[in-house]
């Protein structure tokens, strides 16, 4: 065999073992922590917190009433009537997400006539979000 032969044999034995070395290593590296965890996105800073306090128009033959998707994240403190309002109160109780979806109907009726859902949040006990969606000229501004 001829000296340049010997060496491109060399080289290619070279090649090879480094190349089969760093495969290896890459593999080692990554048996070595299966499980990396990505980063997580920074928590929110939570700043005040949202009024749970829900004022609704009524009729003298219509009503509201709700239900609630999520159970046990809030409950309601106060359901009153008084001069053409109906005011719901909610207070927390843990941490999570909630809808509320408000149905508006008259008394006698099967269907309501218009609904507003409120997504409500808690976090670290305070309400930290309270918003509505659908028809949202009902809402008794004070």
């Amino acid at each position: 065999m001829s000296i340049t032969g010997r060496l491109l044999s060399a080289a290619l034995t070279a090649g090879a073992t480094l190349a089969v070395g760093y495969g290896i290593k890459k593999l080692s590296e990554k048996l070595e922590n299966p499980m990396a965890v990505p980063e997580q996105e920074p928590e929110r800073e939570i700043i005040g917190t949202a009024d749970a306090k829900i004022s609704l128009k009524i009729g003298d033959s219509s009503d509201w009433s709700y239900t609630m998707k999520q159970k046990g994240v809030v409950k309601e403190s106060e359901n009153k009537k008084e001069s053409g309002v109906h005011r719901f109160d909610f207070v927390p109780l843990k941490d999570g997400v909630t809808e509320l979806e408000f149905d508006y109907k008259p008394r006698s009726a099967a269907a309501a006539q218009q609904t507003i859902t409120y997504n409500i949040e808690v976090k670290n006990g305070n309400i930290i979000r309270c918003d509505a969606a659908g028809d949202l000229q009902m809402l008794h501004k004070q």
